[in-house]
């Protein structure tokens, strides 16, 4: 017994090492850059909560935030909406139909985000654009609103909603939809009653990695939004890369993080309610 529970200790190093080298430091730094403040031009610094302060003091930082989590819910929404129906498709497919599909899901995230960002820019600023203007030729852009930003966080997160529903999908019993239709249940309430309860995880999973992803992302909204959307993500870097003040830099990304911790209990806690 002792031997086996030595082999476990073994296995575990190696992601004890990437939990606390990669995750635990970083963020045990990013907490203490938060709270300190430096009192003069000599390397001196001293425990302050100013710099959490100072976010809740201004109104354009709290109206950055939530801009950002609606944006996120919004897009979060319409991929669940794009993409159950989707994942459903695949998971009813023969096995070597699903592996290319799955394929065709996942290779424009070979592709580079920058990439796939700037290229809808294009699409956007060219032949969509004359579209648009030909039936209103006094409309000259077509970016830097909700829209363009929208539909470019669903492009490119489009997958990180399909493969865990997907996944979910396709790991239910056959005998459970056969039991369904012998008891007289038709198509949609087979669909109901049976297979969105069960793919439930599968679709907190993807709401739950959209959504996060959508709310921390950075290029989209720098591309597409055409420089009128200033978010979470493009206020952190900002302030870490263009101001050098770290520490409220560490200070946003440590509310952030709060916030999505506390979106994610949410998250979490109506799972573990549909399961009771």
């Amino acid at each position: 017994m002792k031997k086996k529970n030595a082999q476990y200790i073994v296995f575990l190093i190696p992601y004890l090492f990437i939990l606390v080298g990669f995750i635990l430091l970083p963020m045990l730094s990013i907490l203490a850059y938060s709270l300190i403040d430096k009192t003069s031009e000599l390397p001196i610094y001293s425990f302050t909560f100013f710099n959490y302060s100072k976010f809740f003091e201004s109104y354009l930082y709290l109206k950055c935030i939530l801009k950002s989590l609606y944006l996120a819910l919004v897009s979060t929404i319409v991929c669940l909406v794009l993409c159950y129906p989707i994942a459903y498709f695949i998971a009813r497919r023969k096995p070597q139909t699903q592996a290319v599909l799955v394929l065709l899901v996942t290779a424009p995230m070979w592709v580079n985000m920058l990439l796939r960002t700037l290229a809808i820019k294009q699409v956007f600023d060219g032949p969509l654009l004359a579209i648009v203007r030909w039936f209103n030729p006094d409309i000259n852009v077509i970016i830097g609103n909700d829209f363009s930003v929208i539909f470019g966080m669903v492009y490119n997160y489009v997958p990180y909603m399909i493969l865990p529903i997907y996944t979910s999908l396709s790991k239910l019993d056959p005998r459970l939809l056969e039991a369904s239709t012998d008891l007289g249940a038709k198509n949609y309430q087979t669909l109901l009653n049976v297979i969105v309860p069960l793919s439930v995880p599968g679709v907190i999973s993807g709401i739950t990695i959209t959504f996060l992803s959508c709310a921390t992302t950075i290029t989209i909204t720098k591309y597409l939004g055409e420089g009128r959307y200033f978010l979470i993500g493009n206020l952190i870097e900002t302030e870490f890369i263009t101001n050098s003040r770290w520490s409220f830099g560490s200070a946003i990304s440590m509310i952030l993080l709060i916030v999505i911790m506390l979106v994610m209990f949410i998250i979490n806690k109506f799972n573990k309610e549909e399961k009771e």
